[in-house]
């Protein structure tokens, strides 16, 4: 099968933390060289994704808050934009901000966080803003919120019991290596986000190979003509995909390209 695209996740895939290993930069930028597109998709919001990701001089769509988002880096625009309703956002707020617990909102072009003592310097918390709660932002209806705190993803998850119709609910590891519950809506997943991003650079997504390590990429395998499961992930997440690469701390996605352009002819 003729490849022509990447979608890739980027924290426990692509990324050590916050780092991209030289080696997985190298793997890419040979892809690049080979005619291949590369689309970043991820959990993160897009001003957490951009400084991480600028050294590839990507141009093609990049999915962000875990398919909420699919932003085009050539025209500055959004492809696809779903929000929260005030409702899901009325349940989740008095719950987050009556526990200890760490949350993101994620709105326009700014992400609040609640949680962290009042930083003296609001700029240190770098692309998000430090806010008492998140039901003051008063910043319209959020694309995406995300909880760490074992007990408050739990009152969480046992609110929105009822509310299936109305949010998709993820569990992923986030850079710190703790638990983080996403929130978006039902139709934020990776899967549908690829199928927009494939049809604006005409790619068909049977020529897509897509690498990732959580449950919140099975949408994305499912639509790619090729998935690599990363060698942490869950037996769950390796049995979706077509193959299972080594560990993201491993190397795994330069493993896997490198592997794939050595059996290509010459």
């Amino acid at each position: 099968m003729l490849h022509t695209a990447l979608a890739i996740d980027l924290d426990g895939t692509l990324l050590i933390g916050n780092t991209l290993p030289d080696a997985e930069f190298q793997a890419l930028l040979k892809a690049r060289s080979l005619g291949m597109k590369i689309i970043i998709a991820t959990a993160r919001w897009l001003n957490l994704t951009q400084p991480v990701i600028a050294p590839l001089n990507l141009t093609s769509p990049i999915i962000t808050c875990s398919g909420a988002q699919v932003y085009d880096p050539a025209t500055c625009q959004d492809l696809v934009d779903h929000r929260l309703t005030d409702h899901i956002e009325n349940l989740i707020y008095p719950i987050i901000d009556s526990q200890d617990c760490i949350a993101t909102a994620t709105y326009d072009h700014n992400t609040f966080v609640s949680g962290f003592p009042n930083p003296k310097d609001n700029n240190s918390l770098g692309p998000v803003k430090w806010i008492n709660s998140l039901s003051q932002a008063n910043a319209g209806a959020a694309r995406m919120i995300t909880v760490q705190g074992t007990q408050v993803i739990k009152d969480i998850k046992t609110a929105l019991t009822s509310e299936s119709d109305s949010v998709f609910l993820t569990d992923s590891i986030g850079p710190s290596g703790k638990s983080i519950l996403t929130i978006t809506t039902p139709k934020a997943n990776k899967g549908t986000a690829l199928e927009v991003a494939c049809r604006h650079m005409d790619i068909d997504p049977e020529q897509v190979i897509a690498f990732g390590d959580t449950e919140g990429d099975l949408d994305m395998f499912a639509v790619a003509g090729t998935s690599v499961a990363m060698g942490q992930a869950s037996r769950k997440v390796q049995n979706a995909a077509t193959h299972t690469t080594s560990a993201n701390t491993q190397n795994g996605v330069a493993r896997f390209l490198n592997t794939l352009f050595d059996a290509q002819p010459q």
